[in-house]
């Protein structure tokens, strides 16, 4: 299992107050309209999110980021399930504290529970098992999976269980039938979820290929940078890659592999599951099965090789499309935490900048409950409702369909379709989608 964040850079250079005005949550919820549900009164009271890791936090470095983002929060909103009695290690600390920081502050009344169990396959199935079987959660967000190429190849070694696919499906329908919605982090490698593992495949990410699951995508905002001495502005809100500071990044030294990746292979993950398919909300939807693609990359023998001349394809394929929505994820326009060091929370501490759709997962599940606040129950099961929503004429979605400028490091938009593998449905206005939902 892998956590889906990406940091950009520590923010001590950074005033408190240029943190808050230009990395903190508001961000999001001036941005996606949840100003206005806590206008009408919805803070996530009486709700509880549900996050799923694998590593271990300190409880009071979350407490720190919320009071430092000035949001009043109470005292005793979190609790932790270990799966199994695990007693946890700190390897992707930093993620569960994005997890809880993120969601805690877009919902700042709820409660939170994070299950933590051990970061493998037998981990993951038990904790959900135990996320869904205690039913006290009402919102589950996942940021940590795994590509489905590295799922093929660990079942072919033995390693994984041939039926993870339908075990993990099984799971999340009956989080479906009992009203939790779940969503999961499509990762942060665009379409070339294995590439972290050496997989140059096209390729997305487990659970978020999942029918049952709500996939978050990646966008990033509006932003002037400069590209080889050149002033580059991305305009408006596009899919989160960022292939045009690709001048940059030629003569830059990097640390391994691993850093290589995270610099040139950057993006919102998307694009056609090979386990899962077309679930029947899916089917017949404006851009599901066809799509629009700008083929950057060549592959030999695991090496990548950047084209001179990018070629653009279009074609069709099967499978379950992922991801359903999108927001901002990229870094470069992300958000802040506030982490400790791993074996002393009493230190100062460091606000960094940090992005990856594993910020957008813990976001949306809290927009979730904040829509519910004012209903009879929980939401459910997102994903038949909102594709009929952004079928009709008052959709609640800002759908991102250009051709050009809007890429995953693959898939694109496409113009006049109202899905694509690079955002989805697109961005949400939550209070239009609250409504919607609640109508």
């Amino acid at each position: 299992m892998r956590p889906s964040s990406l940091y950009n850079r520590a923010a001590t250079t950074l005033s408190q107050g240029e943190i808050a005005k230009h990395y903190s949550p508001s961000k999001f919820v001036n941005r996606y309209g949840i100003s206005q549900l806590y206008n009408n009164g919805s803070t996530g009271r009486s709700k509880t999110i549900g996050i799923i890791s694998f590593a271990n936090y300190h409880p009071s470095d979350a407490y720190r980021y919320w009071n430092g983002m000035g949001i009043d929060v109470k005292s005793s909103r979190l609790s932790n399930y270990r799966t199994n009695g695990y007693k946890g290690s700190w390897n992707g600390y930093n993620e569960t504290t994005i997890d809880v920081e993120q969601a805690g502050a877009i919902a700042p009344d709820s409660n939170i529970r994070t299950y933590i169990g051990k970061s493998d396959i037998t981990g993951m199935v038990n904790s959900l098992a135990a996320a869904v079987g205690q039913n006290v959660v009402d919102v589950l967000s996942l940021s940590w999976g795994q590509s489905e190429a590295q799922v093929a190849y660990e079942i072919k070694q033995g390693v994984t269980p041939a039926k993870y696919n339908q075990i993990m499906n099984l799971l999340f329908e009956q989080a479906a039938a009992q009203g939790i919605s779940v969503f999961a982090a499509s990762g942060d490698n665009g379409a070339y979820d294995g590439i972290s593992g050496g997989n140059t495949s096209l390729s997305v990410d487990t659970p978020a290929n999942s029918p049952y699951v709500t996939a978050v995508g990646g966008t990033t905002l509006p932003r002037t940078y400069t590209v080889n001495k050149q002033t580059v502005k991305i305009e408006k809100e596009r899919a989160w890659a960022s292939e045009f500071l690709y001048p940059n990044y030629k003569s830059q030294k990097f640390l391994g592999f691993e850093d290589w990746v995270e610099t040139f292979f950057a993006g919102g993950g998307g694009g056609f599951s090979k386990y899962n398919a077309v679930p029947k909300y899916q089917s017949g939807f404006s851009g599901i099965g066809t799509y629009d693609a700008t083929r950057l990359w060549s592959f030999k023998n695991g090496k990548a090789k950047l084209l001179d001349t990018p070629v653009n394809i279009s074609g069709k394929s099967q499978g379950r499309n992922v991801p359903d929505l999108s927001a901002n994820a990229d870094p470069n326009t992300g958000y802040s935490i506030f982490i400790t060091p791993k074996k002393d929370s009493s230190a100062t501490g460091e606000w960094e900048i940090s992005g990856g759709t594993s910020v957008v997962a813990p976001q949306i599940a809290a927009a979730s409950i904040l829509m519910s606040n004012n209903s009879a129950g929980r939401l459910g099961f997102w994903n038949p409702q909102i594709y009929r929503f952004a079928s009709q004429s008052n959709s609640p979605f800002t759908v991102l369909d250009s051709r050009t400028n809007n890429t995953n490091l693959y898939y694109t938009g496409q113009p006049g379709k109202r899905y694509n593998q690079a955002t989805g449905l697109g961005t949400a206005d939550f209070s239009k989608l609250g409504k919607l939902f609640n109508s």
